[in-house]
């Protein structure tokens, strides 16, 4: 069959477009001041992975500016968060381990709306950046992206903005933060992960997940209770609220809350 030369050249801009959209960023992780992890984020044929590793890169001594190099290939048994984001449609799966077992939890992510107006800028690595702020299920998040790499893609949840996010915190007592260390792009490589492991992972919705966690917090303050010995005639002490996400999740308060 002979192929047109409209056909040939239309062929060759579709193949240099799907690959001036994949991409690999790798960011310096972290969930809190004390560890610090290895995020690998991948966007291949118009899907987002993120992938990252149980096992911390460094563990960071508080107040003291001393990072400790913890070996991965130490013997410890570890597994890999991965999340896996249908852009489009807003859909996301992600692995989530509870008391030792693996699920797979599914996750209608709302549009996220990213203030870009702000004047303020950096350079970070050779790119200049821009900062957006936004509200994401009642966290307060502020990131820097660079227009120079027109990918719509950040760490962790978060996409949207008109440009590649470098560079993401949050506000509050919970503190995330990610720092880019490296990018691929474009990316011609595959992405490595067992879509046979995932699709086998016991599943629950993100609603699921929220209300057993709260179900165990719940269950841990009683038997906490239970377990003080007071004189007779005294009840139970209320507990004071503790600042800050005692979930143990970078989101504060969810759409159907």
């Amino acid at each position: 069959m002979k192929i047109s030369k409209k056909s040939f050249l239309l062929f060759i801009f579709l193949y240099t477009l799907s690959f001036s959209q994949s991409i690999q960023v790798t960011y310096a992780y972290k969930p809190s001041n004390y560890f610090e992890f290895e995020e690998n984020v991948f966007l291949v044929n118009g899907q987002k992975v993120s992938i990252v590793d149980s096992i911390p890169l460094k563990k960071i001594k508080p107040n003291s500016g001393e990072d400790i190099i913890i070996e991965r290939d130490n013997g410890i048994k570890r597994f890999r968060t991965i999340l896996i984001d249908d852009l489009k449609n807003h859909n996301t799966l992600f692995t989530f381990q509870i008391k030792k077992n693996n699920f797979l939890i599914s996750d209608t992510v709302p549009e996220i709306k990213w203030d870009i107006k702000h004047k303020e800028t950096k350079r970070i690595g050779k790119y200049n950046c821009k900062k957006a702020t936004a509200n994401f299920r009642g966290t307060v998040v502020e990131a820097y992206y660079t227009t120079e790499i027109p990918v719509s893609i950040g760490p962790y949840k978060f996409s949207g903005l008109p440009g590649l996010i470098l560079e993401l915190k949050t506000g509050g007592t919970d503190n995330y933060s990610w720092i880019v260390k490296n990018i691929q792009y474009p990316y011609t490589g595959v992405v490595d992960y067992s879509t046979k492991y995932i699709a086998a992972l016991p599943k629950k919705t993100m609603k699921n997940l929220v209300a057993e966690i709260d179900k165990r917090n719940s269950e841990e303050q009683s038997i906490f209770l239970s377990k003080l010995q007071l004189p007779p005639g005294i009840g139970q002490p209320e507990v004071e609220t503790v600042s800050g996400n005692t979930r143990g999740l970078l989101e504060n308060k969810f759409e159907w809350e």
